[in-house]
């Protein structure tokens, strides 16, 4: 029983497995695709929907930027993400030094989801450009979970739910390298007013290959 997985874990990784086959195959058609129709000129034969997003399982990115409250606020904001496949991932976010009318600082972490591009690119709906495509990929959505730092004197509670809706513009029209993003924030403190917010902020994006995309043999 000691070795063995917990449930948790062999779910993850059966999700993960899923996917990858799936985008395994994916790859195997549309380059079978491609092969059969080499009269396409080039440029349109470079819009392959990817982007070099497959140039490795993870995408990893590190955003900086300002967020403006709706009280007037403005603070710096951090924020740190990883997604699988481009596709689902993590982030942790802060931010630091804003007024005694809202939190002083928070910390917040949660869920990235990312719902447009496997599906558009599974299908071919490429437009071609790639800086229009890598757009509309990036709409994502975001649930999770945050703490707050307030002044001793106020009597809001410093945790709460959190709910954000993003989207990115790459700066270089390619998915690794630098981007402009920008979010909307909703957070829901526990029994206290909703509060809201506007994060603009300048990313950069990498992609890494795990052990896991290397046994899985894509």
């Amino acid at each position: 029983m000691r070795g063995l997985p917990s449930p948790c874990c062999s779910a993850l990784h059966a999700a993960l497995g899923a996917l990858s086959l799936f985008i395994g195959t994916e790859l195997t058609s549309r380059s079978a695709h491609a092969e059969k129709t080499s009269v396409r000129s080039a440029p349109d034969a470079a819009a392959d929907g990817v982007y070099d997003r497959f140039d490795g399982d993870l995408d990893l990115g590190l955003a900086l930027g300002a967020e403006f409250g709706s009280a007037g606020q403005v603070a710096p904001a951090l924020r740190a993400s990883a997604h699988y496949f481009s596709i689902a991932g993590v982030y942790l976010a802060g931010r630091i030094n804003a007024s005694d009318q809202s939190a002083r600082s928070l910390f917040g972490l949660g869920v990235d989801l990312r719902p447009l591009f496997v599906p558009r690119w599974a299908k071919g709906y490429e437009t071609g450009p790639g800086l229009l495509d890598l757009t509309l990929d990036s709409l994502s959505l975001s649930l999770g979970a945050f703490w707050a730092q307030r002044p001793p004197e106020t009597p809001a509670p410093n945790r709460g739910f959190d709910a954000q809706l993003g989207c990115g513009i790459p700066l270089s029209a390619t998915a690794a390298g630098p981007w402009l993003e920008a979010r909307g924030v909703l957070r829901y403190p526990d029994h206290a007013s909703r509060e809201e917010a506007v994060i603009l902020a300048l990313s950069w994006h990498g992609f890494v290959t795990t052990p896991f995309s290397r046994g899985s043999g894509l």
